[in-house]
């Protein structure tokens, strides 16, 4: 079945993908950037997804879970300093990160945490919340705690990098100047999944946004506004301003009429906002696509990166 665009009552723009069998799609995170980013940098995030995508859609291939790939790619791009999660996470005002994350399966299992300054890779700590706790989100856990759960943990001074130190020194100099940033500051990763089975996943993971006041939590870990699964059909990890998917409430309402109006098997991404470039990654058959291009992609290629997609060029 050919993929067609569908516009929901509310911001999301959702795309249905149609089809059946293995399907991965993520994106590196929505939100303008103060500076323009270099030659260097535009290729670091381009390896980086492609790694990511890689290394999720090798499991799909394999017969592995929607869990398990989005987990999986997911766990790449918080090794990536490039991204914002896990290392060369966004820095609070005091200069430490504050990472949280959260997954949910197309049955309705989930998991999330907030608040998390030593876990190497949030989004094993999201799992470790859906599968060994009868909760859904977790709160700043003890290091005692995660190694219960076999987390991996590093000092918080792991996650900090120069790149973002300088953000930080540059957010702080432009607030004292009475600047306004708030819509440049870019973030959050997440991943969607279909596999072999017709499972559906999503997952997401984010070190929040430079300059936030330490204990912010956005809506990447709250399930149903930073992510949401439903086998009847969608998967969704959502970026951009994080207040503005809590509080927005058009947003959920959009998501939910589009399942309504044609519930069938949907991979979706969703932002508040706009990202900043209007290109479309297919990794999978090796080249760059304009946004137009994204549904014949997402059938052909099986594997898309919408890192960098504005939703306003579909």
């Amino acid at each position: 079945m050919r993929g067609r665009k569908v516009e929901g009552a509310g911001k999301p723009k959702v795309i249905e993908v149609g089809g059946d069998g293995p399907l991965l799609v993520i994106h590196g995170g929505a939100g303008k950037r103060l500076h323009e980013m270099s030659a260097e940098q535009a290729r670091e995030i381009d390896e980086a997804l492609t790694r990511s995508l890689e290394a999720g859609y090798a499991l799909l291939r394999d017969g592995a879970s929607a869990q398990d790939a989005v987990v999986a790619t997911i766990r790449v791009m918080e090794d990536a300093e490039c991204f914002n999660c896990g290392r060369g996470a966004a820095l609070t005002l005091d200069g430490t990160v504050e990472l949280d994350s959260s997954i949910m399966l197309g049955d309705g299992s989930c998991g999330a945490a907030c608040g998390l300054i030593s876990a190497r890779h949030p989004i094993d700590v999201a799992c470790a919340v859906m599968e060994r706790t009868p909760h859904v989100l977790f709160s700043e856990p003890t290091p005692a705690q995660l190694d219960d759960w076999g987390i991996e943990q590093v000092p918080n001074d792991y996650f900090v990098t120069e790149r973002r130190a300088r953000e930080l020194a540059e957010f702080r100099e432009r607030s004292a100047m009475g600047f306004d940033d708030s819509a440049t500051r870019h973030g959050t990763v997440g991943a969607v999944a279909r596999d072999a089975a017709g499972r559906i996943a999503a997952a997401t993971s984010t070190g929040g946004i430079t300059g936030q006041i330490p204990g912010r939590v956005g809506d990447s870990p709250i399930i149903g506004a930073g992510t949401y699964a439903n086998q009847d059909g969608v998967a969704a990890s959502c970026t951009g301003t994080g207040e503005k998917f809590v509080q927005e409430s058009d947003y959920n309402v959009g998501l939910d009429a589009a399942i309504l109006m044609n519930p069938q098997t949907w991979i979706t991404t969703g932002h508040v906002g706009s990202f900043s470039d209007p290109l479309v990654d297919c990794k999978s058959c090796g080249s760059r696509e304009r946004a137009d291009k994204l549904i014949e992609a997402s059938e052909s290629g099986k594997g898309v990166n919408v890192d960098a997609m504005s939703f306003d060029e579909m």
